[in-house]
């Protein structure tokens, strides 16, 4: 077993190869070259760590295949009781995306690491957790959130809801309480966090039961801020990216009035009077409002703030 300095010198060594990557793109003007060698490079990077970890590979493929088989039994479901139409939108949407997240999850395995930069033999249940309800997410949308959905399968799309909803408070709540915390999950756990929130925003409107405005809102806290994270890292270096307690509160806030809505379109429950709803969708426009602005004000100062390393 690698003694606890090598590993933190193979941290230290992935990250001075990604920054000179980077750096080797902006030195090159952000030119298609340039990204392509990048990829190549990351790519091979990536083919090494699954070459040193067999077992590794072996325990995520196995997950892949747990995910393969949720979202193909969901497909069928769709095939079942709804129209052919949203059977083959939820295939044509799910499989792309469940491919690249695979792909996604394998050329980062060799960030399933502890503290100190030990690699772990297998993929850790927490990680996995994520790489479902990140692989899953689109199924949220289609058919779970279909209109008119056929009455005895509300509670069945009720439950894959509420499932993939527990896997965000159990991936952290087990990686934390086992000590089994990974650059991994700190990567794909808001990755899942910003796929779940947007397409069970999607479908909401779809369902005609988000408002456009909220829609957008959240597709500018999500998407948006995903893509803002990206560019400053190749233009303005590395950023904290660790959750600040606002952070927290308006992931916590926007899941639990997303899903909700979600419910009560399926379930239809008597004791929740829609005006609730309506209070609380209304309430979520200043948590992201707040949440958003919050976010600009880290990303314009945050060459003040101590760099913090992933870990």
């Amino acid at each position: 077993m690698p003694e606890e300095g090598s590993a933190s010198d193979k941290i230290h060594a992935v990250s001075d190869f990604t920054h000179e990557l980077i750096e080797d793109v902006a030195r090159d003007h952000y030119r298609l070259g340039a990204w392509w060698a990048f990829l190549s490079r990351s790519w091979a990077r990536s083919v090494d760590d699954m070459r040193e970890a067999p077992a590794r590979v072996r325990s995520s493929l196995r997950w892949v295949i747990v995910g393969a088989a949720i979202g193909t039994s969901v497909i069928i479901l769709a095939v079942t009781f709804h129209a052919p139409r949203v059977a083959f939108l939820t295939a044509t949407l799910w499989l792309p995306w469940y491919a690249g997240t695979v792909i996604f999850l394998l050329t980062h395995l060799g960030m399933v690491d502890d503290s100190s930069g030990r690699p772990h033999a297998r993929l850790l249940l927490p990680n996995a957790l994520s790489f479902l309800r990140l692989g899953l997410a689109p199924l949220v949308m289609w058919p779970c959130l279909s209109v008119p959905t056929h009455p005895a399968t509300a509670p069945v799309f009720a439950s894959i809801l509420i499932v993939l909803a527990l896997t965000d408070l159990l991936d952290g709540s087990l990686a934390r309480g086992s000590g089994s915390e990974t650059r991994m999950g700190r990567m794909l756990d808001p990755l899942a966090d910003m796929a779940f929130a947007t397409f069970l925003a999607l479908g909401l409107l779809n369902a005609s039961v988000l408002p456009i405005a909220l829609f957008a809102l959240i597709m500018v806290r999500y998407p948006g801020a995903l893509v803002a994270v990206v560019v400053l890292y190749f233009t303005r270096g590395p950023i904290p990216l660790r959750p600040t307690p606002i952070v927290r509160a308006t992931a916590l806030a926007s899941n639990v009035v997303l899903i909700v809505a979600a419910l009560t379109l399926l379930l239809e429950p008597t004791w929740l009077p829609a005006r609730w709803i309506d209070w609380s969708l209304q309430a979520l426009y200043v948590v992201l409002a707040v949440n958003l602005a919050h976010l600009i004000h880290r990303a314009v100062n945050w060459q003040h703030v101590p760099q913090e390393v992933a870990g």
